[in-house]
């Protein structure tokens, strides 16, 4: 058995969590092979968590090094906000003053995510699941030697106490189909499917159909 260490975010690993983030950007796999800029990616996948509410989130070591994460939020239409207000104008302005836009394999994949919301793919409203699952979490581990080793169930363990001791009513996570030993996981400590809808964005990269999957945990009295 593996020995690591869970222990809360700290300033100092925010590279290191930038560095898996883009290692694990697609389904487990690198970024790249859906699009090219990690810096753009990294700060669309985890800067709120590490610059706005580092507090929430848990990090795993062995021997020292952090091979995993857990980016945690108490209140999800806040972190949206401050992502519309304070992230996103950021990563435009980033955007255009760097190569990224003029790359054939980031257009490739934002025509389809264009087609996505045109089919109307994105507009299952999760409003309706933000009063009892107010929380969110995502959480990646690399290398992928590190994976199946009981890292990801200790970090969500861990946030899970955390919400808990806030009195947090739920918790929500964004998943797809594809990620089979994630779904079994989550199943195991208790998540239930939220919704499932259909997904057509990486229908370039999948053969198989793909579903987004949201799913939640109640965290109060009988939850």
């Amino acid at each position: 058995m593996m020995d690591f260490e869970i222990r809360k975010y700290e300033s100092g690993d925010r590279e290191r969590v930038r560095w898996i983030c883009c290692e694990t950007g697609f389904m487990g796999e690198p970024v790249e092979k859906f699009l090219l800029g990690r810096e753009i990616f990294a700060d669309t996948r985890t800067l709120y968590w590490t610059d706005f509410e580092p507090e929430s989130s848990f990090v795993a070591e062995v021997e020292g090094k952090v091979v995993g994460y857990l980016l945690g939020c108490l209140d999800t239409l806040r972190q949206r906000e401050i992502f519309a207000e304070k992230i996103r104008p950021g990563i435009i302005r980033k955007s255009l003053l760097s190569s990224f836009f003029f790359r054939g394999r980031n257009w490739q994949y934002l025509l389809r995510v264009i087609r996505s919301w045109m089919r109307g793919e994105f507009r299952g409203s999760m409003k309706k699941f933000l009063v009892e699952y107010p929380a969110h979490l995502h959480t990646n581990i690399a290398p992928a030697e590190f994976r199946g080793r009981g890292i990801g169930k200790a970090l969500i363990q861990a946030y899970l106490d955390y919400l808990r001791e806030r009195r947090s009513k739920g918790v929500h996570l964004v998943t797809t189909s594809m990620n089979h030993a994630a779904l079994k996981l989550y199943y195991g400590m208790g998540f239930k499917d939220l919704s499932r809808s259909r997904l057509t964005c990486y229908d370039h990269i999948i053969a198989e159909p793909l579903e987004k999957i949201v799913m939640g945990l109640k965290l109060g009295a009988g939850g």
